[in-house]
């Protein structure tokens, strides 16, 4: 009875050991494959570099339809990375490939109601984005890190986002006097 006792004993001692080192070894492999999706996150940095600039993909866009750029995102999709430049006056959105740099695809706003528009403030009149980075920088100081031009109640607005040492800002400056509409430091 106590050779079965110790049998017993040892045969789970040694199914818990057997178990123990093959975990440790799924382990390190696990740890393996971190370090590999490391090297991946390099790989997509390297080929980040090889991208357009979002003021080349501004130019391309502009290039190919007249108005004033509202927003410029890069966006990712199933490994496949583009510009999203919304262009307002006329309302439409150019999809521009962000390594190569061609025009893949103009999406027209089905509400776009440039020819309805009663709004008497003229597009013409409207600073530029330069000009609104640098009200927004003298108000609060800091880098932007996003900008729109928006239209709100049938005023043009930039709407800008801006890194600061005192933490995030959002700044709402009328697009044609210059004047700070609203500010909010998070």
């Amino acid at each position: 009875m106590n050779k079965k006792l110790i049998t017993g004993i040892l045969t789970v001692g040694l199914l818990l050991g057997g178990t123990t080192i093959a975990a440790a070894n799924m382990n390190d492999n696990v740890n393996t494959t971190k370090n590999d999706g490391a090297n991946a996150k390099t790989e997509v940095v390297k080929k980040k570099e090889g991208l357009i600039s979002p003021e080349e993909a501004r130019e391309i866009a502009l290039s190919e339809h007249d108005g004033y750029v509202e927003s410029i995102e890069l966006e990712r999709e199933h490994g496949y990375v583009y510009y999203e430049v919304d262009i307002e006056n006329p309302d439409l959105d150019v999809y521009i490939d962000a390594s190569t740099g061609e025009v893949l695809h103009v999406d027209w706003d089905d509400d776009d109601d440039r020819f309805e528009n009663n709004n008497n403030q003229n597009l013409e009149n409207i600073m530029s984005v330069e000009e609104a980075k640098g009200i927004a920088v003298a108000e609060v100081g800091g880098k932007v890190i996003e900008i729109e031009l928006d239209e709100d109640d049938g005023r043009y607005e930039y709407d800008l986002e801006l890194r600061t040492d005192r933490g995030e800002a959002e700044i709402t400056i009328d697009a044609v006097t210059g004047e700070v509409l609203e500010l909010e430091i998070d």
